[in-house]
């Protein structure tokens, strides 16, 4: 069983990435499962994220984990959340993107709201994590640490050493492993917090950044140096997943 929590769809820089494209390259390279969001929300193309969603589950059925992109302008809308909320998608998580939306950094009752959504639904809060002073793994160590009821997944755990002390000082916190360096995953191996890290490939944004290496060669190449590169801890990191 191979789940990947850190998959997208829709429309990015390089174009549109299909539901039928992504799910069938996923399928292709061994995976099992994924958790999915939309980079169409960034677009703010509801009715799109919604039709992505319900394609994917058509064709996956229980195997997709629809994750639900929270933007500040959705919040604000008022039709918006409600209809993503009421389109019969079974939504698994909520992501928060702090360096592609940086209002989150200085409005707190807006997040405040995200979280809530996170309580309705009672799923996890995926956030990303970069260099970028707004989304640094450590930035978000208050705010996990006042949520101690919700469950948080650093995309990326960046910077290591930041997450590594999230994950030490906050139970309620895992990392996922897309586009981590192998030696970050072995440094947080090494400070046994292997049961906190869980597959992510961001697949298809690998397209952007490995232009001449297919989505399923990237995603095979991805599980076999966790496979290689840490045998021990592999198959239990390949298969977790905290989006039920």
């Amino acid at each position: 069983m191979i789940f990947d929590n850190h998959v997208h769809v829709g429309w990015f820089t390089d174009g549109y990435h299909s539901p039928k494209d992504v799910w069938y390259s996923e399928l292709a390279a061994g995976v099992d499962g994924m958790a999915v969001s939309s980079t169409s929300t960034c677009a703010e193309l509801y009715k799109v994220v919604v039709r992505e969603m319900r394609e994917l589950i058509r064709l996956g059925d229980n195997r997709i984990h629809p994750i639900l992109w929270l933007t500040p302008t959705m919040l604000k809308k008022r039709y918006a959340l409600p209809y993503m909320l009421h389109n019969k998608v079974n939504w698994k998580g909520v992501k928060m993107h702090w360096e592609a939306h940086p209002e989150w950094s200085h409005n707190p009752k807006l997040v405040e709201k995200a979280l809530d959504v996170a309580r309705r639904i009672g799923c996890p809060v995926l956030l990303h994590t970069g260099e970028d002073k707004y989304c640094h793994a450590g930035f978000y160590i208050g705010l996990i640490k006042k949520y101690a009821d919700l469950t948080f997944v650093l995309a990326h755990g960046r910077p290591v050493d930041e997450a590594i002390e999230v994950l030490k000082q906050c139970p309620n916190s895992f990392v996922d492993t897309a586009f981590m360096p192998m030696s970050d995953l072995s440094k947080i191996i090494a400070k046994g917090l292997s049961s906190r890290v869980i597959f992510g490939t961001d697949a298809p944004i690998n397209r952007i950044f490995y232009k001449d290496l297919e989505t399923i060669d990237f995603i095979r190449d991805t599980i076999c140096l966790i496979q290689s590169e840490c045998p021990e801890e592999a198959n239990s990191i390949l298969s977790r997943s905290v989006y039920k």
